[in-house]
């Protein structure tokens, strides 16, 4: 009769762990859609970038006639690129931080859990012959 009693405990208990892990795979799996959003907004930008850069260096290409204003080019090159390491920095920033919380979120998912299963583990066993 115990024996049938522990194994009903043990399948109750097995239950709520599976739904742990079940609950932390979600978590997880929800933060590597956003680290995944983050990394396709920063592609979106950089491809931006990239086309803006082209579109600066043609529009400042002479038309015919070669008169060009190195001060005012040299000054649209340099804001683009300030432009472009400010975005490139954070979009590094904000990847590093989704990257950091997804290993905060699967350690303390896999401590939580770890705990669970020693909480419900019963310490000695018995067994009727």
């Amino acid at each position: 009769m115990e024996a049938r009693t522990n194994a009903t405990d043990t399948s109750t208990k097995t239950g709520s762990s599976a739904d742990s892990f079940e609950d932390s795979k979600r978590q997880f799996s929800e933060t590597q859609k956003k680290l995944a959003d983050v990394w396709d907004e920063s592609q979106k930008q950089l491809s931006d970038s990239q086309k803006k850069l082209v579109y600066t260096w043609i529009d400042n290409l002479p038309g015919g006639a070669i008169q060009v204003n190195l001060s005012d080019t040299f000054q649209k090159a340099l804001n683009f690129q300030r432009e472009l390491v400010s975005t490139a920095l954070h979009s590094q920033q904000v990847v590093m931080q989704l990257a950091m919380e997804t290993q905060k979120q699967f350690w303390d998912n896999y401590f939580q859990i770890s705990q669970k299963t020693a909480d419900q583990t019963p310490s000695t066993t018995r067994t009727s012959w």
